[in-house]
């Protein structure tokens, strides 16, 4: 038992440096597949306009940054930006963060990650991983 919690442990202290400063969206494969998909393209051009509207304000204004155990955060809601505050963790391959303002917890499947890059991919709440995900690049590497 004490290897298995020296391990994790040893794989959070790796890990929490690499995550410390601020990711910005860069991909967002999900929205992306519903823009380009066949039924939002039979939307009305004013629901479509609407649709990349949400898309462009998502990705220009969404990061995540983290400090120590806190999460600065940007998300999209009612069609409008909103600052989110989290505390987050890394447990094996998993990304929780805890929205400190709704009392809901997030997970996100580490799909990979470098000093430059961070790819999430959602985990529903009946463990599913979802099959695409988010791209984040470190602000220090653009």
């Amino acid at each position: 038992m004490t290897k298995v919690i020296i391990l994790i442990g040893s794989f959070i202290l790796v890990l929490g440096p690499i995550l410390e400063g601020k990711w910005i969206l860069e991909k967002f494969e999900t929205f992306e597949n519903i823009i380009w998909s066949k039924s939002f393209q039979e939307l009305s051009n004013e629901d479509q306009i609407r649709g990349f509207q949400m898309y462009n304000l998502y990705m220009e204004n969404v990061f995540l940054e983290f400090k120590s155990d806190t999460l600065h955060f940007k998300d999209l809601k009612n069609e409008k930006i909103i600052d989110k505050i989290g505390l987050w963790y890394i447990d094996k391959d998993t990304l929780i963060i805890n929205d400190l303002e709704v009392l809901a917890t997030y997970k996100y499947f580490i799909e990979s990650h470098s000093d430059c890059e961070l790819y999430l991919k959602t985990i529903f709440p009946d463990g599913e991983i979802a099959k695409n995900g988010r791209v984040f690049v470190n602000e220090s590497c653009k």
